[in-house]
């Protein structure tokens, strides 16, 4: 592999973003997916997030040089920020206060199960019964002094009765209230406030709010505050609040929050208003009419009309017939053969309006239930899915969520400040407790940018760029070289034939490599043209991928243009899994209606980003810090290895044999640490320990060994997807199983990056305009953080959308010795380093790595799945025979496995 030569910089210039496909958690780079690769965690994505607004125009040049150059810099210093964090102090202003918290248990009265069936309370007839209760007697059960969590739990500030009470609401229900504690609010001064007091807390602060909003999780959402996002659905603004225990003592954190809320309105109406159809008597749609309200009502939970009942349903589908042409058989006593008009007739007497519009299919656990439309009604208040919303809706949901920084911090100071907010209400007066208005005030600091070694396009010799983000100026000298691959062969396989311009794909995407520092050869060695229609058959992509297993010369990489991604979506996770585990190939798909752009600079960002992504799995670097990682290059006599650990876990209310995805990466090029290899498991379903943590490291380890000519003497872990009462599981389980796997002791490092919480940092009125994001490199560690353990937040990215969002960090565990210092310029200049991007991201690379390889994990899971079940579809047929890789699995974790990742790749960063 030749030197080259090379740029460095302090990163903060042009970023390839939307091309490549790159997972983007607000620090820009590749958009989500969109070269057929990787997941969207995103910093910038979902109800409550945002990557935060971009600071300086996106320049105009093009490669990293140029790029720069474009811009106004000044010299790296860290300097320190006034900031305002949505953190508001909770004070007790009445000595010796006490609140009781009683449990409230629901049930039928037994006379009701006489006849030997036993009816289910359900959590409306938990808030019925307990206000019936408070009701029939509200002198012993006042309810202005009583808080209910709308389950089991009633906070209050005087005492009440206790043991069995009859209630009567819907049917006779018995009530057994019992005293679980006597909390002092003495407690909430003390650093160490208990549980019992917060939670308490928790349900006094939730039940002004809960009374006049709708509630949804931790967040409150108004009703009379929303946009339409397609029929009957809309999008509520409100807010989510919590408690947190600070240096500055208890605080209420409030956050703006945006969701998709059903609206109530009968079907009818929603189609002719929000569809604009006028239906009339005996209308009939085409098709289509039909397909646009199959996908407008597909997933919305409805009510019926045509009897009495509270249930809820939710739209499978349309029926393939109007109310004549459905028909089913009924068993006694009404026997018989019926249309569904004829049914509703005779059952309900209620007549049919719209007797020729398709009925609705209402069914469940395979079994249809076919329902007019004029007597459905969608069910107001209901989350909706957001996995259920379009594209387009989705980004129009994204879109309101990300509110600016001035937009969300002037919402959150007019939750704070309401009549239906958290800080009012009588029983927080009963209490004695009151709760500042304004924002805490934090002094943080902005650290020093680090040097970078990029690609210099234009100069024979390397050069170091030292560039900062900030109005200024650049420096150059003449300095340090940074590697790129050496690609001697590499092919393309065309499933999108004959759309793609072929030639001038071929020709820019060499140009860009080279830009890049990656030797390439002018030409593939070979290209197989296809169809889309390949990826949706297992057998034949596999017959396909196999002349490219046996064409010599063998690949390095194989280029997968391919079509827009709902049109490939199983058959992306099916190409992965054949060419991880069957032939050993790394992969990159690109979609070729974006390398066909005519727009020439989205078609530059793009090549160069899907440049970027080859580089680092070929085993290029696209980036390296010019001094090292701080703190260990500092300790150059001895070995370093970088840690990633994250576990994807399925869906919430998927097939509990669904199994959680456990990847652990770890840097093998010491130390440089650009280079990650990786290793996945599968375990037990939303199972959130690592299961085989310590072979998983062990392995890496080995691997470190044999590169670098000995162990690491230091490995630095970081953490990713664990809450605050996981931190003992993590000290406690997975860190004993690593010592044990490992066979010798190295000193260990163990922090935890947290990106789920709703802590957001605010630049004081008065900078710049007031409405810019934090810059990066933006760390706090006093004042807003936890007291019981080195903790800080830092924001590492720039900001191009909505508030950037800080990642809170904790060092559970520090036997090498850093300090606080140490740790977060480590983090902050390792943000840099990201293969995926020319811009630092919102959280550590390892951990990044860790989550994009757990999602190849889950891809390569869901693949094996389709294949073993079309293994079914037609016996005897070679298409639908698994190969070996199907039946060659990772070792596996109660009773849970994954196919094993070729040998010849499994030390790649194949799965960026």
């Amino acid at each position: 592999m030749e030197n080259s030569g090379w740029t460095t910089v302090g990163r903060g210039g042009r970023s390839n973003r939307g091309g490549g496909g790159g997972s983007n958690r607000g620090g820009g780079g590749g958009s989500s997916r969109g070269s057929g690769e990787g997941s969207n965690r995103g910093g910038s994505g979902g109800s409550n997030h945002g990557g935060g607004r971009a600071q300086h125009p996106q320049p105009t040049a093009h490669g990293p040089v140029e790029a720069f150059r474009s811009m106004q810099i000044s010299p790296s210093a860290s300097y320190p920020i006034k900031l305002l964090v949505n953190h508001f102090s909770v004070r007790l202003n009445k000595a010796d206060a006490v609140i009781f918290h009683y449990e409230i248990a629901i049930a039928i009265a037994p006379d009701k199960k006489a006849r030997g069936r036993a009816f289910q309370v359900y959590k409306s007839d938990s808030l019925s019964v307990k206000r019936e209760l408070f009701k029939t007697d509200p002198t012993r059960f006042p309810s202005q002094s009583t808080a209910y969590d709308g389950d089991k739990n009633i906070i209050s500030t005087v005492r009440l009765p206790t043991g069995l009470f009859r209630v009567t609401t819907r049917q006779d229900f018995d009530v057994t209230v019992t005293l679980q504690a006597e909390l002092s609010l003495n407690a909430i001064a003390s650093p160490n406030v208990s549980r019992n007091v917060l939670h308490a807390l928790d349900v006094i602060l939730r039940e002004k709010p809960s009374a006049g909003l709708t509630v949804a999780g931790r967040g409150f959402y108004w009703a009379d505050r929303g946009q339409d996002l397609r029929m009957g659905v809309q999008a509520l603004d409100g807010f989510i609040q919590g408690l947190r225990v600070t240096e500055q003592g208890l605080v209420v954190y409030v956050d703006y929050s945006a969701m998709a809320f059903c609206k109530k309105m009968p079907i009818i109406d929603a189609i002719q208003d929000t569809l604009r159809m006028p239906l009339r008597e005996n209308f009939i749609l085409d098709g289509r009419q039909r397909a646009l309200i199959q996908g407008a009502l597909m997933g919305l939970p409805v009510t019926v009309k045509h009897r009495v009942t509270a249930q809820k349903f939710t739209v499978q589908g349309l029926g393939a017939h109007d109310s004549d042409g459905t028909r089913f058989t009924v068993d006694e006593p009404e026997g018989g053969s019926f249309s569904v008009r004829e049914y509703f007739r005779s059952k309900y007497g209620r007549k049919i309006k719209y007797g020729k519009l398709p009925c609705l299919d209402l069914g469940k656990n395979g079994r249809s239930n076919y329902v007019p439309m004029e007597f459905c009604e969608i069910a107001g208040g209901q989350r909706f899915p957001k996995q259920n919303l379009n594209k387009y809706e989705a980004n129009k949901l994204k879109g309101i969520a990300m509110a600016d920084p001035i937009r969300r911090k002037d919402s959150i100071l007019h939750t704070v400040r309401s009549d239906d907010g958290p800080c009012v209400g009588e029983l927080l007066n009963q209490c004695g407790i009151s709760i500042e208005r304004s924002m805490t005030q934090v002094t943080g600091r902005v650290l020093q940018r680090p040097e970078l070694m990029l690609r210099a396009n234009n100069y024979d010799q390397p050069q170091k760029y030292i560039i900062d983000r900030d109005d200024g100026q650049w420096n150059l000298t003449r300095n340090k070289v940074r590697r790129g691959a050496c690609v001697k062969s590499w092919a393309i396989l065309d499933f999108s034939a004959p759309a793609l311009d072929q030639k001038s794909f071929i020709q820019d995407l060499v140009s860009k490599l080279r830009e890049n520092g990656v030797h390439v050869s002018p030409s593939p060695s070979f290209i197989i043209s296809s169809s889309m229609n390949v990826l949706s058959h297992p057998g034949r992509l596999s017959q396909v991928l196999s002349q490219v297993a046996e064409r010599a010369p063998r690949p390095q990489i194989l280029i997968c243009p391919m079509m827009e991604p709902q049109l490939r979506e199983d058959g992306y996770n099916m190409l992965k899994l054949l060419c991880d585990t069957e032939f050993g190939i790394v992969t990159q798909c690109c979609l070729t209606l974006r390398a066909n752009n005519a727009d020439p600079r989205k078609r530059d960002q793009y090549l160069g980003n899907l440049a970027l992504k080859i580089n680092a799995k070929l085993g290029g670097s696209n980036a390296e810090l010019f001094h090292g990682v701080p703190t260990l290059a500092d300790r150059s006599n001895e070995r370093f290895m970088l840690i990633g650990a994250d576990v994807n876990h399925p869906s919430p209310g998927s097939d509990k044999s669904s199994p959680s995805i456990a990847a652990v990466v770890g840097s093998i090029n010491w130390p440089a640490s650009t280079r990650y290899a990786a290793r996945i498991r599968a375990q037990p379903h939303r199972t959130e320990q690592i299961l085989e943590f310590g072979d998983m490291v062990r392995e890496l380890v080995e691997h470190y060994k044999s590169l670098n000519k000995g162990r690491p003497d230091n490995i630095v872990i970081f953490r990713d997807g664990v809450a605050d009462n996981q931190f003992e599981m993590v000290i406690d389980k997975e860190l004993p199983d690593l010592r044990e796997k490992l066979g010798y002791s190295p000193k260990i490092t163990v922090i935890v990056a947290q990106k789920r919480h709703h802590t957001r940092l605010f630049p004081e009125e008065g900078r710049a305009s007031g409405s810019l994001n934090v810059p990066p490199g933006t760390v706090v560690d006093t004042v807003v953080v936890d007291q019981t353990k080195p903790n800080f937040y830092l924001c590492s990215h720039q900001g191009l959308i909505g508030t950037s969002k800080p990642t809170h960090y904790h060092v559970l565990m520090d036997d090498i010795g850093f300090g606080p210092g140490e740790v977060q310029r480590m983090t902050y200049h390792l943000c840099y380093t990201f293969a995926r991007c020319t811009k630092p991201v919102s959280l550590v690379p390892p951990v990044f790595y860790a989550d994009i390889a757990a999602y190849r994990g889950r891809a390569h899971h869901e693949a094996r799945m389709v294949w073993l079940n079309s293994r079914g579809s037609k016996a005897g047929s070679s298409s639908s025979s698994p190969s070996s890789s199907m039946m060659s699995l990772a070792p596996a974790s109660g009773g849970v496995s994954l196919p094993k990742v070729h040998k010849d790749i499994e030390n790649s960063m194949f799965f960026l």
